[in-house]
This record gives structure tokens, C-alpha cells and sequence, in this order.
């Protein structure tokens, strides 16, 4: 976040570093430790035993292609069903004080307290929370209400399809992939009838299907409903136009209150929608040009309380986001 420059995106769909957008945090409950990067599983298996839940989780993160150069972890002593699950809340609470470079979690416990816990407070960040589950009641409880939580519904309770998921995506930059019909390693069908895969995709979940021969993640969406794709996009945006426009703020000797001024905002913010639509975050329009538009006021227009104090309003958009192509109908007729 920035004390000096807001910005706020509304999704009509239904602060990280560029590094920190393709790390993942592994929030670890066998023992107490730091918090520490990994860069490779024998550095892993240095303090969690192949045995562990731990190492099994992140051979599954390291396991991916493309490969994550790196995954985060920080470890605290917690036994599911004895100890509190606030624990796990303060855990993060603590390490985002310190250490909040990073965009993904997970976590070891997959259980229904430790779920609803996480997610909850995944819900007042800005960052994307994986979680595989073999619960599908669970995920018909929580439809709708957390937007940037990814739920798999899994029998295997070590498939960690979800956690898969986002490290596939993490090395990728942000609006050149999405989640639908991926192949995570590692990872077999879940054992679920028709009826229990309809489910969990009504309820905006995920699972592992067997597709023609293929075992695929069965959908992008997220629990709130929208894709997490288009939810990767606004948090990088918000990340960026912050970043972008505090960078100009606090380089240039000034930014005169004038409509030269404004105009050098307005044009930070085009630069960053340019470069979003160059990753494919952002759709052509028919011209097949960048699918977007910046309104801003005039320095006339800008009540007198405001420029007095300096603070410079008004400045808004509108951006198409480019989406991706999950299911294909294809209707014809066959004549002799």
C-alpha cells in the first residue's frame, strides 16, 4: 500500500514487487521456523522430512512446468483439533509485518476450521489463497464468498491440485495464461461421480477430471465467482499504478497543479495500460487497438479545497480485460 497514491478498481466480471507476484508462501505447522526462501527441494528436505506434509507440498509446488525459481515458508508448532486455529492467523498477521513479499499461499492443513480461517483473512489481502479439499460441502458453503480463494475438491487429501495450480501460474507473467484444462504433475483424477464434479463446479471450484484421456483441471473460476486470472490482473494493476505513480511522484522535482501536471499522471497510467495490454491483461477493441480509456479533469474543473491541499482527484478508467476461451459450442449441419 502507499500513504500517498490510491488507487481503487471496480471489476465489472464477476503492494508486491514484480518478483513477489510469482512467489508462493507455504505456511508450514510441523515446527516453528522463520521465515525462509527455498530455492530447491533438497533445501526443503533439510528441515522437513520427505515424510512431511511439508516436503510433500512442495514437491508438488517445485514439481510444476514451468518451474518456480523459488517458494517462501514460514513454520509455526500446530496440532489440528488441539490447538487454536488463531494461531495460524497470527502466523501470517506477524509475517506480513516483515516479510509480505509474496502473492500466493498455502498451507499444509486442509482441514474445514483451518479453510474457513485462512480464507477469511486471505479475504482482506490483496493476494491469492490455493486450497484442495475433499470436502465438497464445504465449497457449496463458502460459494460466493471469497473472491480470491481457489478451491479444489480432491479425494486424495496430499493431491494438492489447487497449490499446484498457482505454482504453475506463479513463474508465468500475469495475463499470458489461465487455469482451465491444465495438466498438474503429479496429481490423478479425483474419485468423484458426475453428479459430485457438477457440484463443485457450480459452487466455483475446481477438481482434476479425466478429459479424453488427459487428466485436467476442470476450471479457472474462483469462490466469489470471477476467474482468478482476472483477479491476478487487477491486484498486479493496483500493485503497479501505485508503484508507477509514486515512482514518478518522488523522482521528478514537481508536478505542477496545472493541466501539464495532470497530464503527466494520466500519462504514467497509460504507459502501465499499454504494458498490461502487451501481457495480454487487456482486450483489443475493434481497431485492434488497447481496450481502454482514461478520464481526468480539467484543473478548472477541481474544486479549490482540494488543490489547496495538493491532493488530485478525478482520475479514472475503464479497461476491457482480455479473458480466455474455457469452453467451445460448436453447432453445424451434415447434408448429402
Amino acid at each position: 500500500m502507499s500513504r500517498f497514491v490510491e488507487v481503487d478498481i471496480t471489476r465489472e466480471t464477476k503492494p508486491v514487487s514484480q518478483k513477489g507476484f510469482g512467489t508462493i508462501l507455504m505456511l508450514a505447522t510441523n515446527k516453528e521456523l522463520p521465515y525462509t526462501v527455498y530455492r530447491e527441494l533438497t533445501d526443503v528436505a533439510k528441515d522437513f522430512p520427505a515424510t512431511t506434509r511439508e516436503y510433500k507440498l512442495a514437491n508438488r509446488l517445485f514439481g510444476q512446468s514451468p518451474k518456480v525459481s523459488e517458494i517462501a515458508c514460514v513454520g509455526i508448532s500446530y496440532i489440528s483439533g488441539t490447538d487454536d486455529v488463531v494461531a495460524l492467523v497470527s502466523t501470517l498477521n506477524n509475517t506480513v509485518v516483515t516479510n509480505n513479499d509474496w502473492f500466493y499461499l498455502t498451507c499444509v492443513e486442509n482441514g474445514d476450521i483451518e479453510i474457513k480461517a485462512l480464507a477469511e483473512w486471505m479475504s482482506s489481502q490483496e493476494k491469492i489463497y490455493g486450497v484442495t479439499t475433499p470436502n465438497v460441502a464445504l465449497v457449496q458453503e463458502l460459494k460466493g464468498m471469497y473472491e480470491n480463494t481457489y478451491f479444489s475438491v480432491h479425494d486424495d487429501l496430499e493431491a494438492f491440485h489447487a497449490e499446484g495450480l498457482l505454482a504453475y501460474g506463479a513463474p508465468q507473467e500475469i495475463g499470458s495464461y489461465d487455469f482451465a484444462h491444465k495438466q498438474i504433475n503429479g496429481v490423478g483424477a479425483a474419485r468423484l461421480s458426475n453428479a459430485e464434479i457438477n457440484a463443485v463446479k457450480e459452487a466455483n471450484a475446481t477438481t482434476a477430471v479425466n478429459e479424453m484421456g488427459l487428466i485436467v483441471n476442470l476450471t479457472g473460476k474462483g469462490c466469489g465467482g470471477d476467474y482468478i486470472d482476472v483477479i491476478q490482473a487487477d491486484y498486479f494493476l493496483r500493485a503497479r499504478l501505485r508503484e508507477d505513480v509514486f515512482q514518478h511522484l518522488a523522482t521528478v522535482k514537481k508536478t505542477p497543479y496545472t493541466d501539464p501536471g495532470i497530464a503527466q499522471i494520466v500519462a504514467v497510467a497509460d504507459t502501465r495500460f499499454k504494458s498490461a495490454y502487451s501481457q495480454g491483461i487487456i482486450a483489443d477493441d475493434e481497431n485492434e487497438e488497447p481496450d481502454y480509456y482514461i478520464e481526468f479533469p480539467r484543473r478548472k474543473d477541481i474544486p479549490k479545497n482540494d488543490r489547496a491541499n495538493r491532493i488530485l482527484r478525478g482520475i479514472k478508467f475503464r479497461a476491457v480485460i482480455a479473458g480466455a476461451v474455457e469452453n467451445v459450442e460448436i453447432s453445424g449441419v451434415l447434408t448429402v
